[in-house]
């Protein structure tokens, strides 16, 4: 079932006329054109073999140790309203998901400014999405609240001992002049639980009460071993480590690291917490309890946009999937949102230092927010799967929902 804009318009509440991701599209133009992913496949359709990009749409940068294939997208059927899928493979074997700015679907409607979805079955296409809580404590699908006037938007999601920890955020949409929405804001992070797999959850902080204030660590995106957060190495036996950016949805310049005890996490206190804050001489971390002042393990600036990192036991590599727009410079042209850049970085460690091996521009699908799904993996880890939402400018949002694009990795 497809749900069409008249349906998003019905979902604007009165304090915030002006859809969260409409507002984007008053930009800048992309000044890169051409298609450079197949079209998009739908669930239902015969099985497409993968089309390769031209090799000057898709790059392995030199020096690249390996380089990584895109296959053919593939979209959830029925249609599913919602974007910024945040993923984390539970203890039970299912998949939980955030999703923002969610309308869900007929089978699951919603309307909320995020939801938490279940993902069972697999490997795609062969899944099946079922709401499970659609998280009204979090408000409506673009509701602002006129204290800040920010909303609320998840970042993402991890499952430690059966317990599903979710992180949220303020996101500013901002006051009306298109200028301001090229770069969306986010600050001030919180973190809450829940023991039932989704079913209810731990009470969100009074605003002004965040667990993280201000900017630094306002995405906090939990680092992914695997299934109920397997250990992995790095002392991720003793600690979950989450990364953030600094405080955009998209296009940031850099990323922190912070790290909480395995055993204190479930007490959702800030002080359990800390940072990356500098490094030895032999790149080793040094840590501190103040997120404030962390040092970045990650730079790109306006290329660091809201993302995650997932670990790959097979490769002994990490992953960290970035995106951004790549034309915001290029104002007063006007954005239709439908090219973003994937930039794909490996490392040895959640710390860094992390390796370009992957560059590839979207268009027309203009996907984002890619997020590993750890369960679909291959058993050498050498092809894995992400979950992204696509293009949310157009009336009739054929690419804003559930996205899955399987990914290879060979030797460079």
């Amino acid at each position: 079932m497809a749900i069409d804009s008249s349906a998003v318009e019905g979902s604007r509440t009165s304090g915030n006329p002006i859809h969260r991701r409409s507002l984007l599209k008053w930009g800048v133009a992309s000044a890169l054109g051409g298609p450079l992913l197949g079209g998009l496949a739908r669930a239902d359709d015969p099985p497409t073999p993968a089309t390769l990009p031209a090799p000057e749409t898709s790059t392995t940068p030199p020096g690249a140790a390996i380089k990584a294939t895109l296959g053919t997208p593939v979209a959830y059927q029925p249609y599913l309203h919602g974007d910024t899928w945040n993923p984390t493979w539970a203890d039970d074997d299912n998949i939980y998901s955030i999703a923002c700015d969610t309308l869900g679907n007929a089978q699951n409607p919603t309307n909320s400014n995020l939801a938490v979805y279940r993902i069972s079955g697999g490997p795609p296409p062969n899944i099946k999405v079922e709401l499970v809580n659609s998280m009204p404590q979090f408000g409506k699908c673009t509701q602002v609240w006129p204290e800040d006037n920010c909303c609320w938007k998840g970042s993402s999601l991890t499952c430690v001992d059966g317990v599903l920890y979710l992180a949220a955020a303020r996101n500013r949409y901002g006051n009306g002049d298109p200028k301001q929405f090229q770069i969306q804001q986010v600050w001030d992070s919180v973190i809450i639980k829940s023991i039932d797999h989704g079913k209810t959850w731990s009470d969100v902080p009074p605003l002004g009460q965040s667990m993280f204030p201000g900017h630094t660590f306002g995405n906090p995106a939990f680092v992914q071993y695997g299934k109920d957060g397997a250990a992995g190495p790095h002392e991720s036996d003793k600690y979950i480590y989450a990364v953030s950016n600094d405080g955009t949805w998209n296009n940031g310049n850099t990323m922190v690291l912070g790290r909480v005890p395995r055993d204190k996490i479930g007490s959702l206190n800030a002080a359990d917490w800390e940072f990356v804050n500098d490094f030895t001489k032999d790149y080793q971390p040094v840590w501190k309890p103040r997120h404030d002042t962390a040092m970045y393990i990650f730079r790109a600036p306006g290329q660091a946009s809201s993302s995650g990192v997932a670990y790959l036991p097979g490769l002994n590599l990490y992953v960290l999937p970035q995106w951004h727009y790549p034309s915001l410079n290029q104002w007063p042209e006007v954005v239709k949102w439908n090219t973003s850049r994937f930039q794909f970085y490996s490392s040895p460690t959640p710390w860094g230092p992390w390796s370009l091996f992957h560059v590839q521009d979207i268009q027309p699908q203009g996907f984002y927010n890619p997020m590993v799904l750890p369960k679909f993996t291959s058993a050498d880890e050498k092809s894995f799967t992400v979950i992204c939402a696509g293009d949310f400018s157009t009336s009739d949002h054929p690419y804003y929902g559930v996205n899955m694009i399987p990914v290879t990795i060979e030797a460079a």
